[in-house]
């Protein structure tokens, strides 16, 4: 009988220790289980090699010139003011120059005397040229006269020169548009001291608005798919208008070594005059780019010590922190330029504690998702 008792007791207590070696063999497992983090995964999507690319541009006019007194004097009588459309050749202004007109009458006058000894000294070399032929004077007078005349000549010529000039200065008096266009600024008043050369203030300000130019600077990774000739459109957000479709005409052809961008210019025709230089516009450019882009959620970049990163889960089932070079930035979405491929397993949302060669659970359901994407 105690024999029995004892047997079942002890068949009771390995019963005991065999539940409970089992339930710590479970508990063990189901906490390295926890400890192993479950994350979602995606695939990076290619972006478009041809994309739209939109740049601030600064609109500036066809051809613009500050106009400049060629001669000092006053201002007698001014005929436009800004806004006005003006022609090539267009009487702008009248200068008050009676000093110059002084130095006109004078070099003139020094002409007419100068010519009067030219002529006298001509007719004494030749009467002299005649004596030396006939021996009746030695021929150093002669020559002594002859050069008198040469002199004379010279003399004359000089005179010619200076009455040119003054006259030049003498014209000047008169201020004339360059060219078609409209006067922007207007800087004079009657009465005012204007100063030859561009020491002092400009008179007017004319722009010639018929065409426009526009500006941007295109960044190095696409400057290569710029091409002379490409449209271009054209957004001015000020006046609420249409795009406006214009042309590359002309690049600089090298990069500025301190914005790594390229300048570029677009021509916008702009006959009915219906905009201005010096407003804001956007630029829409279809570049495409020589490396291979992809475009991801901004959720799975990772912003460490080192630089950014992305979590990438290899096939089997560790931790991967890849470099990458970020491209645009779209929001909720960015691109990635560099370090990606179209095979790379992408975590979703990583958390900070993830570390190089970790491992991790991939959710089926979340790639199934990604794969459907």
């Amino acid at each position: 009988m105690l024999i029995g008792l004892g047997i079942v007791l002890v068949v009771l207590a390995a019963l005991g220790i065999v539940r409970r070696v089992h339930a710590r063999h479970a508990l063990i497992t189901e906490t390295d289980r926890n400890a192993v983090p479950t994350v979602a995964i995606m695939t990076p999507k290619a972006a478009p090699k041809d994309q739209a690319l939109i740049l601030p541009g600064t609109v500036a006019s066809w051809q613009d010139a500050q106009i400049y007194a060629r001669t000092t004097g006053y201002v007698a009588k001014w005929y436009v003011d800004i806004g006005a459309k003006v022609k090539k050749g267009q009487l702008l202004a009248d200068l008050d120059t009676p000093d110059v007109d002084n130095q006109l009458l004078q070099g003139k006058a020094q002409m007419r005397t100068d010519i009067a000894n030219e002529n006298f000294a001509k007719v004494t070399a030749d009467r002299y040229h005649k004596l030396v032929t006939q021996g009746l004077v030695a021929a150093q007078t002669g020559d002594q006269y002859n050069a008198q005349y040469n002199a004379d000549v010279a003399t004359v010529e000089a005179d010619q020169a200076n009455v040119a000039h003054l006259q030049n200065l003498e014209d000047f008096k008169h201020i004339l548009a360059p060219f078609d266009g409209v006067i922007t600024q207007r800087n004079l008043d009657v009465g005012a001291l204007v100063d030859a050369g561009s020491s002092g203030a400009d008179l007017f300000v004319i722009a010639d608005t018929s065409q426009l130019r526009i500006y941007v600077d295109v960044p190095e990774a696409y400057a290569a798919s710029v091409r002379i000739g490409m449209p271009a459109q054209v957004e001015l957000n000020t006046y609420g208008a249409k795009p406006i479709t214009g042309t590359v005409a002309r690049t600089a052809d090298a990069l500025d070594p301190n914005t790594r961008t390229l300048r570029t210019e677009i021509d916008v025709n702009n006959a009915a005059r219906d905009l201005v230089p010096g407003v804001y516009a956007n630029v829409k450019l279809g570049v495409s780019t020589p490396t291979r882009d992809f475009t991801v959620p901004a959720n799975v970049l990772l912003f460490r010590a080192e630089g950014l990163r992305v979590a990438l889960v290899d096939d089997t089932g560790h931790i991967h922190l890849q470099p990458v070079t970020l491209g645009r930035d779209f929001g909720a979405k960015v691109e990635i330029s560099e370090g990606l491929t179209e095979q790379d397993r992408l975590v979703l949302s990583p958390p900070d504690s993830l570390n190089e060669g970790q491992q991790v659970n991939v959710t089926q359901n979340a790639q199934q998702a990604a794969a459907a994407k």
